[in-house]
């Protein structure tokens, strides 16, 4: 009895599906398909907008990226023009990282069309900061210049002069920490570096006993700062050498 009903309810369901078709319903599933098909093509059509600004987007920070190492080769110019006795081995370095960089940088960008979106992203997203961390590293060899510099002007008891060569020192340093950004990694040293100058600065003006000692403390300090940054360098260009390192996902997405 049970399975009567069923096969009755079924031949009616069949029956009401036939005239609902014949009534009309066939357009409503024609217009149903059509909306379907139109938001499918706007969804296609978004995603496409979307790809297109992120690739954009892409393009232009590996221009800016660009641009900020050719600033970083003008102020490794001025570095090298100021330079004394000290800092040749750390500008020599300096110059390979710098020019190596700009290779992988213009192999990245040229290598992002062929790549998926995410992908591309990770990597210009690390060669930003890589990039960053070597225009403040040629900003910190321009500070340690004038820092030698300082001793030199504090030997001959040009103390003004020290003074000053300090304070160009100091500057050069706040830029550097400011071209970082929201990459804090190296916030410690910087803040050595600082106090340093702080102490140096206050012993030239007061004319203490031990200036050279105060100055050869920035430079002590600006050493393991920029070791720092020169020893990263290696390890996000180099990859798959024992004991490397890439460039922190935290740091890279914030660059």
């Amino acid at each position: 009895m049970d399975t009567l009903a069923i096969i009755i309810s079924l031949v009616s369901l069949a029956f009401a599906v036939t005239a609902y078709w014949r009534a009309g319903g066939k357009q409503d599933i024609e217009h149903a398909r059509l909306e379907i098909e139109r938001e499918i093509e706007s969804l296609r059509t978004k995603q496409k907008e979307l790809v297109e600004s992120i690739a954009e987007n892409i393009t232009a920070t590996y221009e800016a990226s660009r641009k900020r190492l050719q600033h970083a080769r003008e102020v490794l110019r001025q570095a090298t023009e100021e330079a004394v006795e000290g800092l040749e081995q750390q500008i020599e370095r300096a110059r390979a990282q710098l020019e190596a960089l700009t290779q992988q940088l213009e192999e990245a960008a040229r290598s992002a069309r062929d790549t998926t979106i995410t992908s591309a992203r990770d990597v210009e997203q690390a060669i930003a900061v890589r990039v960053r961390r070597v225009e403040a590293r040629m900003m910190l060899l321009h500070a340690k210049a004038k820092t030698l510099r300082a001793v030199g002007a504090a030997g001959v008891h040009e103390l003004p002069r020290a003074e000053e060569l300090l304070e160009e020192a100091a500057e050069l340093l706040r830029t550097a920490r400011a071209t970082l950004a929201d990459d804090h990694a190296y916030d410690e040293l910087f803040d050595n570096v600082k106090g340093a100058l702080r102490d140096a600065t206050m012993a030239v003006r007061t004319r203490a006993e031990d200036i050279r000692r105060k100055i050869e403390q920035v430079l002590s300090a600006t050493d393991h700062l920029v070791g720092s940054l020169e020893s990263d360098e290696q390890k996000a260009a180099n990859p798959k050498e024992p004991g490397a390192q890439a460039v922190r996902p935290d740091v890279a997405a914030a660059a």
